[in-house]
């Protein structure tokens, strides 16, 4: 009876005596400063860490479509490789939800919303869209944003339609997109420039004179739009340890939709924020509620929550003042004991602290709705993304 070569393996067998197609498999899934390091340890792993067919297998376990010629495997080059590789490690970062930055003196703010996604397009792209609630139920419209493909040498071109610009990442969470540079000004910066070339750029910027003559060519080619700074949204779905984290939208009681933010703190707690185009310093986040305690009510519930439940009116409506009154199966329920009313240094009565305590009813479907003992009414929640995939999406 034969044996698998996995059992024939010596005990121990070094990393670099495994088949390449292994070894390749391996550093696929390493960052290019880890594969850079393992590639110090011997000839055979440098020879993997160069070789041109790991982007490729990079692509595939990525899961992109055929990647275009730059990713053949008879690609002769390995200093391309590299930078082919580093590509598509900068692309996979870019992935998922990133909430821009306010700004008073962006002209294109003006319209423009705060949430951006970035998602796999044709032929290892990478394209990024603003999100907003659309006003036809729950619905998102999807605005074109940035498009990121990768260049026959290797590195990444983004560009906002037939206009050229830099997507940078200043830290592992913060992005700027902004013009790129004119060749003439001897600031040259590509959309896939290592993190010590960023700096350099962003400090030649602040020397004398060098911004005032870079901001007066971005003016002419851009429409005056400044930078644009975006900072990741981390964990935008839920998990069965964190039911209720992750993107969310909902219809609010003045019958428009809105986008949520729920986020678990690492010492307990949950947070719910929504998002506001508000513009100027003071848009971004606006507060809903807050509880410290995450422990859930299990079934069988009481008579009183059953009532306190069936009695509110369901928000499920845009276009409407009439809201439904079906009520779905509840699976736990989250006492709210406070809500961000507590804390509003605005405020022009003084609160009442029983119109802040209110209700999480989590459903058998993991959506959930909330709701104040100071309302009738429930606010219906629903994914924003499943499996990385936006829902209901009007372009």
């Amino acid at each position: 009876m034969g044996s698998s070569p996995a059992a024939e393996a010596r005990p121990g067998t070094a990393l670099e005596d495994l088949p390449e197609d292994a070894l390749l498999s391996i550093f696929a899934l390493l960052a290019p400063a880890d594969a850079a390091a393992a590639a110090c340890a011997s000839r055979r792993l440098a020879s993997v860490a160069s070789s041109p067919v790991l982007p490729v297998a990079l692509a595939l376990r990525l899961g992109l479509p055929p990647p275009p010629r730059p990713l053949s495997p008879s690609a002769p080059c390995p200093a391309a490789a590299r930078r082919l590789l580093r590509s598509l490690h900068r692309l996979c970062r870019l992935l998922g939800f990133w909430r821009r930055l306010p700004s008073s003196h962006s002209a294109y703010q003006s319209h423009a919303p705060s949430l951006a996604a970035f998602e796999w397009g044709p032929r290892a792209t990478l394209a990024a869209s603003f999100l907003s609630p659309s006003p036809h139920g729950f619905a998102v419209s999807k605005t074109p944003f940035v498009t990121l493909s990768i260049a026959e040498s290797g590195d990444t071109v983004a560009a906002i339609g037939d206009v050229p610009v830099c997507v940078n990442f200043v830290g592992n969470n913060h992005i700027v997109v902004e013009a790129a540079a004119a060749e003439d000004e001897g600031e040259e910066m590509v959309s896939g420039s290592p993190p010590e070339e960023i700096y350099a750029h962003f400090a030649n910027r602040r020397s004398p004179g060098a911004g005032r003559r870079r901001r007066g060519r971005q003016g002419r080619r851009w429409g005056g739009m400044e930078a644009e700074h975006f900072v990741r949204i981390a964990d935008a779905e839920p998990t069965e340890a964190r039911p209720l984290q992750g993107l969310w939208k909902g219809i609010c009681e003045n019958r428009t939709l809105e986008f949520y933010l729920v986020t678990y703190g690492d010492i307990g707690g949950v947070t719910c924020r929504r998002f506001s185009d508000t513009r100027g310093q003071n848009s971004g986040y606006s507060p809903v509620f807050w509880t410290t305690d995450t422990t859930f009510l299990e079934p069988p519930f009481s008579e009183q929550e059953l009532v306190n439940y069936s009695s509110r009116d369901h928000i499920r409506d845009v276009a409407s003042s009439h809201a439904g009154t079906e009520n779905r199966v509840i699976s736990r329920i989250l006492c709210m004991h406070s809500s961000y009313d507590v804390v509003d240094p605005h405020l022009s009565t003084p609160f009442d602290a029983r119109n802040v305590e209110g209700r999480i009813w989590l459903y058998e479907d993991g959506t959930f709705g909330f709701g104040f003992v100071g309302s009738n009414s429930i606010i219906e929640l629903r994914n924003v993304s499943s499996a990385s995939c936006i829902l209901d999406t009007l372009h």
